[in-house]
């Protein structure tokens, strides 16, 4: 049986982090160093975590020296975040990219990198993609992980299909494509210059 849910409501995000026990697995060395090395990321780079859940990206990013807001529709994953991981060049917010307006803090040309790390598929996603080539610098780099829903083995339908990751390869002046699982269920694309 597979189980879609896709997208679903800050309500149902709250649930999910509201159990005491919720815990995902560990962001793997490999899996940062990839990032750090393909996109360039460096101190003092500003940088965006969309869907950051509980956080743990959005701390990997600032442990490279990054200043780092993560976004999330739920505040129940928002208010743990803040707890679990404190640190100056970390902030947390709450916030529906489906539903509400475009925070102030995201003007125009001001994200160095902009990361959606397994949320993508959870949002309009054309229409955010929209907002992230405002939001990006002149060579600022988005950069997505999703599972690739053809190539799961599990049943699940969490991610999103190749047809669907390929298409996002399009207009942008360069793109980059690498699996971060070995069997090709996950992977990652860097997305340079917004306006190619």
């Amino acid at each position: 049986m597979t189980v879609d849910i896709q997208p679903r409501a800050a309500a149902f995000w709250d649930r999910i982090y509201s159990a005491p026990n919720t815990i995902f697995e560990p962001i793997p060395p490999y899996e940062i160093y990839h990032f750090q090395d393909r996109t360039g990321a460096a101190p003092g780079q500003t940088a965006v975590d969309i869907g950051t859940g509980l956080g743990e990206w959005a701390n990997q990013m600032a442990q490279l020296g990054m200043r780092v807001t993560g976004y999330d529709c739920s505040p129940v994953a928002i208010n743990r975040a803040r707890e679990l991981h404190r640190k100056a060049a970390l902030d947390f917010v709450v916030h529906d990219f489906d539903l509400e307006p475009i925070p102030r803090s995201l003007r125009a040309g001001s994200v160095d990198v902009l990361s959606c790390r397994h949320s993508l598929h959870f949002l309009d996603v054309q229409r955010f993609l929209v907002d992230v080539r405002r939001w990006l610098r002149r060579d600022g780099v988005l950069h997505i992980t999703t599972a690739v829903t053809d190539k799961m083995r599990d049943g699940r339908n969490v991610g999103m299909s190749e047809e669907r990751v390929r298409a996002l390869l399009y207009g942008w002046r360069e793109h980059d494509r690498y699996d971060v699982a070995s069997d090709g269920s996950i992977t990652a694309l860097v997305l340079r210059g917004p306006h190619g």
